[in-house]
């Protein structure tokens, strides 16, 4: 009972401590706001912003909404189309730090648009480097790169464009270190430390160059740096970097055989958030200390996993409650704009009346008469010619379901054929040892003929276990003819990714024998069964795999016509990635790969690339839809012509059953 009492009081100190701290930086932020709201100088209210940033508002990121909405207002008051858009990178930054990046990325895009129409440097910069961040924590790292790249073209020519560079900078040093870049990495990093912007340790910079050290296997300078840098960190007040320190730190350690050490620093990288805004981010020290415990402790792995499907958990409750809070910041600007929009519509319909008059309303009505006539007929004609379009659509989309199907059929015969070979096989069997055991039985030996029915026992056995397997092959075909309901349930995808690289392959085997291809899967154990329409990602998976052996098989022929086909192996391959909120699929060959001048062209209907007669040019645009009308995800397409191609498909993850 004292325990508990005693923990109680330091979850209170804790919470009044936090709360005292978001006190005094809401109090700083609104008297920097209040200092803008008489500022005359576009330029100085910039420099406003920038002290708003540095006001440790991320540790809060509820408060990055308020100081949108208030320098919105301040904005819009003062007519500044610069404060404008960058309250709206504002907006982004606090859905990014929340989680929520489709709506992130909907706000630095605005603000980077509003930004580029005012023409100043600085605020492009600002905002192209806040939508770099979103990017860079999506670990989409060359689009991170490149808008950093063009932001740092800014020049210094004040103390907001060094501030711009100096933050450029820092980042441009965690972008190369997280590609492998590590002279990169060291070089923006080293960049930062010579510009000397403030008296505080600069950890950004210290920890890229230690990461980059670590991956150098230069062990004891990249430790030395990196607890140069906690020792300065546990002196702020940022969870979010002492985090991340922490994290890497533990990395390091592991991916030089400490794992000891490793495990200390990612349960330090879990404690410092833990009952934080972040306490999300202990999903990666939670993941590290599975890993190292995985083979020598299976109770701290389990603890460790338990903690890090929790910390899964808290992030989307997290982000729940702090998108709860910018709703309503939505809907206060929605308001704002449907006032603004309604009086400009009305202003408008004002002018047009006062100019136009009666003998505009009466032309019109002599207009609409004529034209009612004509459109009575046209939509007569409209009505038919959409009744035979949609009839068409469906003939369609039948005639591609059963072109699938027919590719599936010669895999599932070959599928098939091994289960009825043991029915046939076991059944001779069984009618022989019955016909020796009523030999047996008439000769008096019921011990034999009871060894005998064991034998028939054991053979029937075998023949209900092949017919199942035979069963369930039929089964998945009648599954991916008959027309989908519409209606997800939970899927193993891997299973499914792998029946159908099996079906696939055979289906070509069966059309021509001398085809051969090295098949690689990577799946990862760790995604469970995810909600999906099975009938129709077994369609997509399916068309994709089709089109990776149809081009291997096409590459292949070209080379031997060439005589060049000797050191070619044809290879297919597909995997699967569980990634944040999402499940990745790629599947991909070594085929011709596909000309640049038609890659925009592939998702519409009736394109394709295959001779007359053996494409519909509907699996790809049907495939599409099933993904992203169907899904809510995308297909991403890479390819490089004669070396190969990759279609990578992103599904929401909805509901998970992992292991």
């Amino acid at each position: 009972m004292k325990t508990l009492v005693f923990l109680f009081c330091i979850f209170l100190f804790w919470h009044s401590a936090d709360a005292q701290n978001e006190a005094r930086v809401k109090q700083k932020v609104d008297s920097i706001f209040k200092i803008m709201s008489v500022e005359k100088d576009p330029n100085a209210r910039i420099n406003l912003v920038f002290r708003i940033f540095n006001s440790n508002i991320e540790q809060y990121p509820h408060l990055i909404s308020y100081c949108h909405e208030q320098l919105y207002k301040i904005a819009v008051k003062k007519k500044d189309a610069i404060g404008e858009a960058l309250s709206w990178s504002l907006a982004g930054h606090g859905y990014r730090l929340s989680g929520n990046y489709i709506k992130g990325l909907e706000y630095h895009q605005k603000a980077v648009a509003m930004a580029e129409k005012t023409n100043n440097p600085a605020a492009i910069s600002y905002t192209q480097t806040m939508l770099a961040h979103l990017y860079k924590d999506r670990e989409d790292y060359q689009k991170a790169l490149k808008l950093y790249l063009e932001a740092y073209k800014i020049e210094p020519k004040g103390d907001n464009e060094k501030r711009l560079i100096y933050w450029i900078q820092g980042n441009l040093a965690t972008v190369y270190l997280a590609i492998g870049k590590l002279d990169s990495a060291i070089f923006y990093a080293q960049k930062r430390l010579d510009m000397k912007l403030s008296k505080n340790v600069d950890i950004q910079a210290l920890q890229s160059i230690a990461g980059a050290y670590s991956q150098m296997g230069r062990v004891a300078e990249a430790e030395k740096l990196y607890h140069e840098c906690l020792q300065s960190m546990e002196k702020r007040e940022s969870s979010r970097m002492l985090n991340m320190i922490n994290l890497a730190l533990a990395e390091h350690f592991y991916r030089h055989n400490n794992p000891d050490s490793a495990a200390f620093y990612a349960r330090k990288s879990m404690e410092v958030i833990a009952n934080s805004s972040y306490a999300y981010l202990a999903m990666k020290p939670a993941k590290l200390l599975t890993d190292i415990y995985q083979e020598t402790n299976a109770d701290s792995t389990i603890k460790y996993l338990k903690i890090f499907r929790a910390a899964n958990d808290s992030l989307y409750s997290t982000q729940a409650n702090q998108q709860l809070q910018m709703m309503t910041y939505e809907d206060d600007m929605r308001k704002r704009n449907a006032e603004s929009e309604k009086k400009e519509y009305t202003n408008k319909i004002k002018t047009n009346l006062m100019i136009a008059g009666l003998a505009f309303f009466c032309l019109i009505a002599i207009v609409l008469y004529y034209n009612n006539k004509r459109k009575q007929k046209a939509n007569l004609m409209l009505e038919e010619a959409l009744s035979e379009l949609k009839s068409t659509q469906s003939q369609l989309i039948q005639s591609e379901k059963m072109a699938s199907l027919g590719e599936l059929t010669a895999g599932i015969a070959h599928e098939i054929q091994n289960p009825l070979n043991f029915v046939n096989n076991f059944s001779e069997l069984s009618k022989e040892l019955l016909d020796e055991m009523k030999i047996e039985l008439d000769n008096g030996n019921p011990e034999e003929a009871k060894e005998i029915a064991d034998d028939v026992i054991q053979n029937l056995e075998k023949i209900n276990h092949h017919g199942k397997r035979a069963d369930a092959i039929v089964k998945g075909m009648l599954q991916h003819s008959r027309s989908s309901n519409g209606v997800k349930e939970p899927t193993d995808i891997n299973a499914l990714c792998d029946e159908y690289l099996r079906l696939s392959y055979h289906g070509l085997r069966a059309k021509d024998k001398s085809f051969n291809a090295t098949m690689k899967t990577d799946y990862d154990e760790t995604i469970g069964n995810i909600n999906i329409i099975p009938q129709d990602i077994g369609r997509v998976v399916l068309n994709l795999l089709t089109n990776a052996f149809y081009a291997v098989n096409e590459h292949r022929v070209a080379l031997l016509a060439s005589h060049n086909g000797n050191e070619y192996q044809p290879t297919v391959s597909i995997s699967t990635k569980k990634m944040v909120n999402k499940v990745e699929i790629t599947v991909g060959d070594n085929g011709n790969g596909i000309p640049q001048t038609i890659v925009d062209k592939i998702f519409q209907p009736f394109f394709t690339t295959k001779p007359t007669g053996q494409g519909t040019g509907l699996g790809l645009s049907m495939s599409n839809d099933i993904v992203v009308k169907s899904h809510g995800g995308k297909i991403i397409v890479e390819t490089e012509e004669g070396k190969g191609t990759k279609f990578i498909i992103h599904l929401p993850i909805q509901n998970t059953n992992t292991i």
